[in-house]
């Protein structure tokens, strides 16, 4: 008796870790889900604020209206970031470039001051690039504003579409990830159901019963929350150090949502499961 007792309460034991297990996969790729849905437009923003319009100054021009036009793009909100780049490094770089001076053959220096101007990855589009450029046309001392303009439009229609395609994985992501903690939970208590019968024989209500189940599947639920999340952060922490650009955790309103979320679909994805497999089968005759 007392190694059949030992062996089920060895049983119990593995199902319970086989379950958080299970569940902290789960959680950790739900999280992952959610955690990409929620920083998608910080991940737009990154590779769209990389495009950079480049304004180029005439020969003629002189330093006070370098002055001017940098005070005029400091005021404009839509603008993230300002460099200034001579002719003279404009150069430097080319040669650098290239391998060879191309100045002293030449002559003469053809390149021009450049400005090279980054906007808010939210302003990235054909239309508010080209109404930024509209607002530099009272500058007489400027040659040419240029930028890519076919890696905008492949940029604002890919990101358009990754955008729909994250929304379908991530709801697709929330099922599958109910679905198998659901399952798990079924399995497990599929194992104990002569447990529940022989304590319902003996007496025990219906919610006596249900009790000890619940709590303890809600508690594998808040610990495999947990972990996962844990998991998780880690995780972006190593990537963090291989795109510092990238700011993971600057959003706190972003991470408190998705911590919270976790967390209360562990709680709640265990409580239902355990209360209805549960209820299922104290209703059921059990044969032994």
């Amino acid at each position: 008796m007392d190694f059949k007792n030992s062996y089920q309460r060895k049983k119990a034991t593995n199902n319970l870790i086989s379950l958080f297990v299970i569940n902290t996969i789960v959680l950790f790729f739900l999280s992952i889900a959610l955690f990409t849905y929620l920083k998608s437009s910080s991940i737009e923003n990154y590779f769209k604020e990389n495009v950079t319009v480049n304004i180029y100054l005439k020969n003629s021009s002189r330093d006070n209206d370098v002055k001017q036009i940098n005070k005029f793009l400091n005021l404009n909100e839509n603008v993230k970031s300002i460099e200034f780049i001579s002719k003279e490094d404009a150069a430097e770089l080319y040669t650098n470039e290239i391998g060879e001076e191309f100045v002293g053959f030449l002559g003469y220096n053809p390149l021009l001051d450049l400005i090279s101007v980054r906007l808010f990855g939210d302003k990235i589009d054909i239309y508010n690039i080209e109404e930024f450029i509209e607002s530099l046309d009272n500058f007489e001392f400027i040659e040419e504003v240029e930028y890519d303009k076919p890696l905008v439009e492949s940029l604002v229609n890919n990101f358009e579409r990754i955008g729909v395609l994250i929304i379908i994985i991530s709801v697709l992501f929330f099922i599958t990830s109910f679905i198998l903690i659901n399952n798990s939970i079924k399995i497990s208590i599929y194992n104990k159901r002569d447990t529940i019968k022989t304590m319902q024989l003996v007496g025990a209500t219906k919610s006596f019963i249900r009790r000890p189940f619940i709590a303890s599947y809600v508690r594998i639920g808040i610990y495999s929350s947990i972990v996962s999340l844990i998991l998780l952060f880690t995780s972006l922490f190593q990537a963090s150090f291989e795109l510092d650009e990238i700011d993971f955790f600057s959003n706190t309103k972003d991470n408190i949502i998705l911590v919270s979320f976790i967390i209360l679909f562990g709680i709640f994805t265990s409580y239902i499961s355990s209360y209805f497999m549960t209820q299922k089968y104290l209703k059921l005759k059990i044969s032994r």
